[in-house]
């Protein structure tokens, strides 16, 4: 004969929530996981120098592009300091279309070009008004890169067409076209996120 179960008389071993850890181990989350000794520590350590590279690795790119540009730019300032000195007066003279130095002195187009470099690396690392600050880099760095095509021969004129010292100097400028990217990102608000980070699979 059937019997009635009343649903105060139930009583289940399996605590609440435990057939959806053992189905879903990843969705647990980090706190609920024992400690592993010294494993634990290292993820612990991995975890913390993930949030200091979260928090300020951006930083420390706009900074220290900031302070390169700023270098550079001061050599400028000196007649025969800048490595780059002729490279920079041959392409400002393409540019220029013949102006630079038929009309405008050589040492005057070096002067403004250290003067555009040493402002963007000052509001580089400074922060502020980096709106302005993107806007002339863009321009600038449509400069540095330009002798790739106007001067490919001279750049290029290594041992079978490989690189010379001023080509790699220009080509190296690729990397500070994906810094300034990054650093164009935090314009209007970006930042980086580990909003689908997920905590490591049990073993």
């Amino acid at each position: 004969m059937l019997t009635k179960t009343y649903p105060d008389e139930m009583v289940s071993p399996v605590r609440s929530g435990a057939l959806f850890e053992d189905a879903y181990p990843d969705v647990m989350s980090c706190e609920n996981r024992p400690a592993l000794g010294p494993r634990a520590m290292v993820e612990a350590g991995e975890a913390a120098i993930h949030r200091w590279l979260m928090r300020y690795s951006i930083m420390a790119l706009r900074i220290s592009m900031g302070a390169v540009y700023f270098g550079f730019g001061i050599l400028k300032y000196f007649p025969g300091m800048s490595p780059a000195q002729d490279l920079a007066l041959a392409t400002t003279h393409l540019l220029s279309f013949g102006l630079v130095p038929a009309v405008i002195p050589s040492g005057v187009a070096m002067a403004l070009i250290a003067t555009l470099e040493c402002a963007i690396g000052l509001l580089l690392i400074a922060g502020r008004w980096l709106r302005p600050a993107i806007c002339l880099l863009a321009g600038q760095l449509a400069g540095i890169l330009s002798p790739a095509v106007l001067l490919a021969g001279r750049l290029f004129a290594g041992p079978h067409h490989m690189p010379t010292l001023e080509g790699q100097y220009v080509l190296k400028d690729v990397i500070l076209v994906a810094v300034a990217m990054v650093i164009a990102t935090t314009v209007r608000g970006g930042a980086l996120s580990d909003v689908g980070q997920r905590c490591p699979r049990r073993k």
